[in-house]
C-alpha cells in the first residue's frame, strides 16, 4: 500500500471530528438550507483574509477548483435536503458510506492509485460499517432521505477526485483552500438570492451568527485539513479515513439530539474502526 504517515492519518482524525461537529450543527438548524447557506457564507468570510497573505494556486488548478465549487453547491443543496428530511444518524452515515468505495475507483482510474488488497479491505470495511448505521435506523429517515443522502454521497466523490487533483497541482493548500471558501461563498449566496431568499439569508446569519460561524470555523478546518492531506497521501485512503466522522456524529446524535442507536448500529460502528486500522496497515 502507498505510504500513509501518522502524522497525516492522526490529521484526518481530527477532520473527522469537526466534520461530525459542524454536520451537527447543520441539523440542528430551523431552516437546514438557510443554516447551511449561512455557514458556508462565515466559511468564506472567514478565508477572505488569506487571500492577501498566501500564495494564490497555479493556473493548472483553477479547472479543477471551478469544478469542485459547482459540485459543491450540489453537495451543499443535497445536505440540507438529507437532514430536513431525516434523523443526523440515519442521514449522515449513508451520505458517507458510498463515497469511499466510488473515490477508490476513480483514483485508481484518475490517479494512478493502485491500493493492495488489505488497503481495499480497509475501505469496504469502513464502508460496510457506515451503511449498516444507517440501515439499522431506517425509521429516521424516508424514500427522500435515502435519496438526498444518495446524490449527496455521489457529490462527495466527485469533488474529492477534482480537489485532489487540483491541490496536486496548485502549488499552494492553502491558496486552494481560501479560494475555494471564497467562491463558494459568493455562489452559494447568489444562488438563494436567485431562488428569492437572499433577504432570509440575511436575516438568518443575522439572528443565528453564534451558531453558525462557529460551524463555518469547523468546516474551513475540517475540509482545509483534508486537501493537506490529499497533498501528501492516497485520495482513497483520506476519504475512507474521513468517515470516521460517523461515529462522532452517532455520538453527536445520540447525547445532544437524543436519538436513538441500536445494538447493530454499534456493530457497524465497531466495523468502522477495524477498517481505520486496516487502513493503517
Amino acid at each position: 500500500m502507498t505510504e500513509y504517515p501518522l502524522p497525516v492519518f492522526l490529521a484526518v482524525l481530527g477532520s473527522a471530528v469537526l466534520h461530525a461537529a459542524w454536520n451537527a450543527v447543520i441539523r440542528s438548524g430551523a431552516d437546514r438550507l438557510l443554516h447551511t447557506g449561512a455557514i458556508v457564507f462565515w466559511t468564506g468570510l472567514i478565508a477572505l483574509p488569506a487571500l492577501w497573505f498566501v500564495a494564490p494556486p497555479a493556473k493548472e488548478s483553477w479547472g479543477f477548483l471551478g469544478a469542485s465549487n459547482a459540485v459543491h453547491m450540489l453537495y451543499y443543496v443535497a445536505l440540507a435536503s438529507a437532514y430536513r428530511t431525516g434523523n443526523l444518524s440515519f442521514a449522515y452515515p449513508l451520505i458517507r458510506g458510498m463515497a469511499p468505495i466510488m473515490v477508490a475507483l476513480g483514483a485508481t482510474l484518475v490517479f494512478d492509485e493502485a491500493l493492495r488488497p488489505l488497503g481495499w479491505a480497509g475501505i469496504l470495511l469502513v464502508c460496510a460499517g457506515v451503511l449498516l448505521i444507517a440501515f439499522r435506523s431506517r425509521a429516521g429517515g424516508t424514500r427522500a432521505t435515502i435519496l438526498w443522502s444518495l446524490l449527496c454521497a455521489a457529490t462527495i466523490a466527485v469533488y474529492s477526485l477534482s480537489d485532489g487533483r487540483g491541490v496536486r497541482v496548485a502549488g499552494s493548500v492553502a491558496g486552494y483552500g481560501a479560494w475555494m471558501y471564497v467562491l463558494e461563498a459568493i455562489i452559494f449566496g447568489a444562488g438563494l438570492t436567485v431562488a428569492g431568499r437572499g433577504r432570509d439569508l440575511a436575516i438568518y446569519i443575522v439572528g443565528n451568527w453564534r451558531s453558525t460561524l462557529l460551524g463555518g470555523a469547523m468546516s474551513a478546518a475540517a475540509y482545509g485539513i483534508t486537501l493537506w492531506a490529499m497533498a501528501r497521501a492516497p485520495v482513497a485512503l483520506v476519504s475512507a479515513t474521513r468517515e470516521t466522522s460517523v461515529l462522532f456524529a452517532a455520538l453527536i446524535g445520540v447525547l445532544l439530539l437524543h436519538e436513538h442507536f441500536t445494538r447493530r448500529q454499534w456493530l457497524g460502528a465497531g466495523a468502522v474502526v477495524l477498517g481505520t486500522l486496516v487502513l493503517r496497515g
